[in-house]
């Protein structure tokens, strides 16, 4: 697959930062810096994370309210909870425009052994290149990837 991939992980309820990037040879593509952060409950690499925290951490998320950021942007609590049962059951999230216009991506969540995530691999793209048709086989590709990261972390 050629499109940017990162690697964020969450700063408490606070955010997701990017800690490492491989960039796409597309001469459109996304581009996050090291060390950009987003908000957890509008990026893929966010809800990534949320839906594997304590459900009192999401609530307490929720509490603080939910931001919008473009007409997509998930801010009513029900919709927010809804979709990250969605993500525990797919392995994956998706951000189709709803952080950044014109920004898509697909991430997973890379778990310690309690279940607990600590990181994230998000693959990222223009809207342009975001296919709804490939988008279980993207999802297996990052999760797969996060799963593979989980494993080392284990001595697997």
């Amino acid at each position: 697959m050629n499109e940017t991939i990162h690697l964020s992980v969450p700063d408490a309820l606070q955010c997701m930062v990017v800690v490492d990037r491989v960039d796409c040879d597309h001469a459109v593509r996304t581009f996050h810096t090291i060390g950009d952060t987003s908000p957890l409950h509008a990026t893929a690499a966010g809800r990534a994370v949320l839906a594997y925290l304590p459900e009192q951490d999401v609530e307490e998320l929720i509490a603080q309210g939910l931001e919008r950021f473009s007409d997509t942007t998930p801010t009513e609590p029900d919709a927010l909870r809804a979709e990250l049962d969605r993500i525990r059951v797919d392995g994956y999230a998706v951000n189709q425009n709803q952080y950044r216009p014109g920004v898509c991506a697909i991430a997973a969540p890379v778990l310690d052994e309690e279940g607990t995530p600590l990181a994230t691999v998000a693959i990222s793209m223009p809207d342009s290149r975001f296919d709804t048709g490939r988008l279980s086989e993207w999802g297996r590709l990052a999760a797969g990837k996060a799963a593979e990261i989980t494993g080392r972390r284990m001595g697997a």
